[in-house]
């Protein structure tokens, strides 16, 4: 089956879409006809995106980005221009689990890191393209990478991550309320467990996978855990028109955890 081209002559930016979910949105958003800037502080592995998704005959650019910085997202927001003329998409994908796992041990700038990276940078991310969005006059869309974590505590004590995510989820809520009259709509994703770089940390390998497996025979009704292909298509749907009455929805893609 063909991947259709809902999005062709759009541009988006895929922060953090160098690996894992956000390479798996970055590749299916490019396959739909998109312009993709992947913004990633990993330049190399954002380069490597960037090359698979041009050896597939899309068009695509490499940032090295740290999102935690304003003046680093005014440059991607002014590099994705100068490239491709305008920025229909933004995906605040970039994200952290990070911090001392203990809520007691927890400092100030584990604090601040998480949020830096998981919140902050995607409420201005969205203001800075917004802004342009708004100057384009056709409007755009607005995807966030949120977490079942923004529903539920996570199983191990990451709080302030928990916190984060939630943030994201509230964040979607209320720019889709207030973006809505520029027609610039704001959605989310919300994985459950997903097999990622991000979710492996510092375990071996045969350890994390034993794990994973484990989890998805007790927690996970689908009883498997999640790849980042399967945020891919909820992912370009909610940045399609196939969603155009779609803003302020947090999209779960979790296998059925929230169900129990």
């Amino acid at each position: 089956m063909s991947v259709p081209t809902r999005l062709k002559g759009r541009v988006a930016i895929i922060t953090g879409g160098a690996r894992g979910i956000g390479r798996a949105m970055a590749m299916r958003i490019a396959r739909e006809g998109a312009a993709v800037a992947v913004a990633d502080l990993r330049i190399e592995q954002a380069r490597a995106t960037a090359g698979e998704i041009a050896a597939e005959g899309g068009r695509a650019l490499a940032l090295e980005i740290d999102v935690a910085r304003l003046d680093e997202l005014d440059r991607m927001v002014a590099s994705t221009r100068q490239e491709f003329g305008a920025i229909d998409i933004l995906c605040n994908n970039a994200g952290v689990t990070g911090g001392a796992v203990d809520f007691l041990a927890y400092a100030e700038a584990d604090w601040e890191r998480i949020i830096g990276i998981n919140l902050k940078s995607a409420f201005f991310a969205s203001q800075k393209v917004a802004q342009v969005m708004i100057e384009q006059g056709r409007g755009g869309a607005i995807l966030n990478t949120s977490s079942t974590s923004a529903f539920i505590a996570s199983s191990r004590p990451v709080v302030a991550y928990d916190i984060s995510k939630a943030g994201l989820r509230q964040l979607t809520v209320s720019l889709g309320a207030h973006l809505a009259a520029y027609k610039i709509r704001v959605n989310a994703i919300a994985p459950g467990t997903i097999d990622t770089e991000l979710s492996a940390g510092a375990v071996d390998p045969q350890v994390r996978r034993e794990r994973l497996e484990k989890r998805a025979r007790e927690r996970i009704p689908m009883r498997r855990v999640g790849l980042p292909d399967d945020l891919a298509g909820a992912a370009a749907f909610l940045c399609s028109d196939d969603a155009a009455y779609v803003t302020g929805h947090v999209l779960v893609v979790d296998g059925g955890i929230l169900t129990q």
